[in-house]
C-alpha cells in the first residue's frame, strides 16, 4: 500500500532545511516539492514535526490533498503490476493548465529551492517585471514575442538589466517548460524564445582599471586606524594582490595552508566542474595586512563583524567612496582592484590573456585540453609575484615612490573657479572627514 510522509532535506549554509512529501510504494520512493523551507528552531527535536504553524499547515494541507488522490486511486494501484511511486506521484500531482499556470508562482517557488547568490537578481527582475505589468499575476500563455519586447523597450535605459532580466525570464520560461511537460502532456505549448532573442550586454572594456599611480595613491593614503576607511583601502589592496579575489571569497575562505589561500569562487562554484577551485600564494608584501585582519575560524576576521558578506562588501564600497573623494577619484569601487589586477598584468607585465584568464579564476576556453594538463597553480602565482614586485616596488625596498613623485612633478595644476594654485599635498595625510572616522 502507497503512503505519504514528510521529510526533512539537508541543512543548507543558511541553516535551513526544504521539506518534502514521500511517497513510498514497495521499495520505491518518489519526493514531491512543497516548497517550503524550516529553521532548524522551526523543528520539534522530539517528534520531528514543523512547528511553526503556517509552515505547517501549507505541508499538511498538501499532504491531506495528496493523500485524498491516493485514496481514490486505491484499486488502480493495487491491481497493477507497473506502479511504482514515481508513476503514483506524477498521477496524484496535478499537472496544471498553461493558462492557470502562473509564471510569478512558478518563478518564486524555483527561486527557493536555491541558494545561490545570483537568486538576488531573480528577485530584482521579478519586481521590475511586475513593475512594468502593474499587477502581480502572469500565465504563461500570455507570454509572448511582443510582450518580452515591450517590456525590453521599457528597460531601454538600463543595459545591463535589460540582458540580464530578459535572459532570466527565458531561464525560467526553460525551466518551468522541463517540470510541467511530459512526454504524455505537453502543459506549455508556446515557446516566444524560439523567435524573441534576449539582448546581448554590450561590454566596455577596461574602463574599470585603474592607473599605476592611482593605485599607489590608495596604498598610500593614510587612513584613521580603525576606520571604515581603513579597511576598505586594506581589503582593495588585498584584491589586487591576491590574483582579483572578490569580497565575498575573503568572507567565507577557511583555508589557509603554508602561506597559501586556497578557496573556491562563490560566484561560479556551483556551475563549473573544478567547483571554481584555486589555490594563491601569498606574497611577503601583504602579510602585514593579512595579520591585521586575521580570524580564526576563518582566514580573515571580517565575519566577526558582519553578519553576511553582503553587509560586508557594502561597508567596503561605503568607505572607498570616501577615500576615492579625498584622491580624486571619484566612485571608487572594489571591483575595480579586479580589473586592475586584470589590465595591469596584461597591459604592464605582457602576461598572456590565458595566464590572466586563470588568474581571475575564470573558465578556460582550451575546451579538451583542459581536461589533458593537469591544473598548476604554480604559474600564475609566479606571475603574481612578479606583478606586486613591479608595482610596488619602491615600497618593498622602502624608498620614496618614484611613481607618484613623477606625478606631482608634472605641473601646478591651476583652481577653474578661483584661478588660483593648487597646493600640492601628500598622499601621506589622514583622513580628516567624519565618514573616514567611522568603523
Amino acid at each position: 500500500m502507497a503512503t505519504i510522509t514528510t521529510e526533512f532535506g539537508k541543512l543548507s549554509s543558511k541553516k535551513q532545511r526544504a521539506v518534502y512529501l514521500l511517497v513510498r510504494d514497495k521499495k520505491t520512493v518518489k519526493r514531491i516539492i512543497t516548497g517550503v523551507k524550516v529553521d532548524e528552531s522551526e523543528i520539534s527535536p522530539k517528534t520531528k514535526k514543523i512547528k511553526n504553524f503556517e509552515k505547517a499547515q501549507i505541508v499538511e494541507k498538501l499532504k491531506s490533498e495528496l493523500a485524498a488522490k491516493l485514496s481514490s486511486m486505491a484499486p488502480e494501484i493495487n491491481y497493477s503490476d507497473n506502479m511504482d511511486a514515481t508513476k503514483i506521484a506524477s498521477k496524484i500531482v496535478k499537472k496544471k493548465k498553461e493558462d492557470t499556470l502562473d509564471f510569478f508562482s512558478f518563478a518564486e517557488l524555483w527561486i527557493s529551492r536555491r541558494e545561490s547568490k545570483s537568486m538576488r537578481n531573480y528577485v530584482c527582475m521579478l519586481n521590475k517585471f511586475k513593475e512594468f505589468l502593474k499587477r502581480d499575476t502572469l500565465d504563461f500563455s500570455e507570454i509572448t514575442y511582443t510582450l518580452l519586447k515591450d517590456f525590453e523597450n521599457y528597460l531601454s535605459d538600463f543595459t545591463r538589466a535589460k540582458s540580464m532580466y530578459l535572459g532570466e525570464i527565458r531561464h525560467l520560461y526553460r525551466e518551468a517548460m522541463l517540470e510541467y511537460n511530459t512526454d504524455e502532456e505537453t502543459v506549455i505549448k508556446n515557446d516566444p524564445f524560439l523567435r524573441y532573442k534576449a539582448p546581448k550586454q554590450v561590454l566596455k572594456l577596461g574602463v574599470r582599471a585603474l592607473k599605476l599611480e592611482d593605485i599607489l595613491k590608495i596604498y598610500h593614503y593614510d587612513a584613521v586606524p580603525g576606520s571604515r576607511v581603513q579597511m576598505a583601502r586594506d581589503c582593495f589592496i588585498l584584491s589586487f594582490c591576491l590574483m582579483g579575489m572578490n569580497s565575498v571569497d575573503m568572507y567565507q575562505a577557511t583555508k589557509l595552508e603554508k602561506g597559501t589561500l586556497k578557496y573556491k569562487r562563490a560566484k561560479t562554484k556551483d556551475r563549473r566542474a573544478d567547483e571554481a577551485y584555486i589555490e594563491v600564494k601569498i606574497h611577503p608584501f601583504i602579510k602585514p595586512l593579512m595579520k591585521r585582519y586575521e580570524g580564526s575560524t576563518h582566514v580573515f576576521s571580517f565575519y566577526k563583524k558582519y553578519v553576511v558578506p553582503e553587509n560586508f562588501n557594502n561597508n567596503i564600497n561605503r568607505g572607498l567612496k570616501d577615500l576615492g573623494r579625498a584622491i580624486g577619484l571619484p566612485n571608487l569601487q572594489f571591483y575595480q582592484a579586479r580589473h586592475t589586477f586584470a589590465t595591469l598584468s596584461r597591459n604592464m607585465m605582457k602576461f598572456s590573456k590565458s595566464d590572466v584568464d586563470e588568474a581571475l579564476n575564470h573558465v578556460g576556453s582550451y575546451g579538451i585540453a583542459d581536461v589533458y594538463i593537469t591544473k598548476d597553480f604554480n604559474i600564475i602565482n609566479d606571475n603574481n609575484f612578479k606583478l606586486i614586485e613591479e608595482v610596488f616596488k619602491d615600497e618593498i625596498a622602502g624608498t620614496p615612490s618614484t611613481v607618484l613623485a613623477a606625478e606631482s612633478n608634472k605641473g601646478i595644476q591651476t583652481d577653474a573657479n578661483t584661478e588660483a594654485p593648487l597646493a600640492k599635498r601628500p598622499y601621506h595625510r589622514k583622513a580628516k572627514t567624519a565618514a573616514n572616522a567611522q568603523i
